[in-house]
């Protein structure tokens, strides 16, 4: 079966033709097995992720937003509180005096009830908006 090829300087052996060839029939059982396996792992594998961003999700927003306060913001809170309901003087000098929301609310409700305006201003109409008369021909030109 051997032939001589002078291109290639040696003799070129020729296989038989059923060499590289499988007839058999596919194993299906382990080619479904395979991917059933690999189906399941790789749901196990999205579910173990879902599960691990999970729970660093609910440990984050435990931290930041569950947990106990600390001692410095409960301070904080404590300072504010007090500066939002007792008086204080500001400024002796000049006669500003820190005065509690509640009051200060009631005054201001008292001065919008007398009419007066809660900003340093003359109440003025608004003017009318007149129609620009140079655009309304340049437009009606392009139609």
């Amino acid at each position: 079966m051997d032939q001589h090829h002078d291109a290639y300087g040696h003799a070129i052996e020729h296989h038989d033709k059923t060499e590289g060839f499988d007839r058999s029939e596919p194993k299906t059982g382990a080619i479904w097995g395979f991917t059933i396996g690999s189906v399941l792992v790789l749901a196990i594998t999205i579910g173990a992720l879902q599960q691990y961003f999970e729970k660093i999700w609910n440990d984050a927003v435990y931290e930041k937003v569950l947990a106990a306060p600390s001692p410095e913001l409960k301070t904080v809170r404590g300072r504010d509180d007090w500066d939002l309901t007792h008086y204080m003087y500001l400024n002796k000098d000049t006669g500003q005096i820190r005065i509690p929301l509640d009051r200060a609310q009631e005054l201001f409700m008292k001065e919008v009830a007398a009419g007066k305006p809660f900003y340093p201003g003359k109440p003025t109409v608004p003017k009318k908006e007149e129609p620009d008369t140079a655009a309304a021909p340049a437009a009606a030109e392009k139609k």
